[in-house]
């Protein structure tokens, strides 16, 4: 409680006299589990420490196998930030935790009936956890910010399996993907 008193201005407060059902950020991804590419709308908050984005993903049959579509909920926290000239700012490290929803007939939500709960947990809904870097770019193309980030994220199943699981047998890139994206800060 003390941190969200801690700053009298709402959480999410744009500054600039912006309505605040306006999105911050809109944002395009291509893998990190959400999609082959993804595109999404978000919110920071805090005076950017914490990032929200809603994203829709679409994976096509010629890549998966079968055609995939996700919704994912991502938030992100950036800790530290380093300008430079008041035109660029690098993030060198942040933190992530995503909610992903596939849309699929081939995923189930429940647990099955005929087996113990443990034996064949619901495939439809996961979580994955994100690390990455992030730089922003002020101006240029319409007076935006841009932002091109690389994030390393791990499937809940993935981090399980690689921690407590089989760690002698899996490498890290065999539980993790990189993702790369685009984001345009307004």
């Amino acid at each position: 409680m003390a941190f969200l008193a801690a700053d009298s201005r709402p959480a999410h407060a744009h500054g600039d006299g912006r309505h605040w059902l306006l999105p911050d950020v809109v944002s395009t991804q291509t893998a990190g589990y959400i999609g082959y590419v993804a595109g999404g709308i978000g919110y920071l908050s805090f005076d950017r420490l914490w990032e929200s984005t809603l994203f829709y993903g679409y994976v096509p049959r010629e890549v998966g196998g079968i055609e995939i579509h996700t919704i994912s909920w991502k938030n992100n926290l950036y800790f530290v930030h380093f300008m430079f000239a008041d035109l660029c700012e690098i993030t060198p490290l942040y933190l992530g935790l995503t909610i992903l929803f596939a849309m699929d007939r081939n995923v189930h939500w429940q647990y099955s009936t005929d087996c113990p709960r443990w034996y064949y947990p619901p495939t439809g809904a996961h979580a994955a956890v994100n690390i990455g870097v992030q730089m922003l770019v002020r101006g240029g193309l319409l007076d935006l910010t841009h932002g091109f980030y690389a994030e390393l994220s791990m499937l809940d199943t993935y981090l399980k399996a690689y921690v407590w699981d089989d760690s002698d047998h899996l490498a890290l890139n065999d539980c993790a993907t990189l993702a790369i994206g685009y984001k345009i800060l307004f």
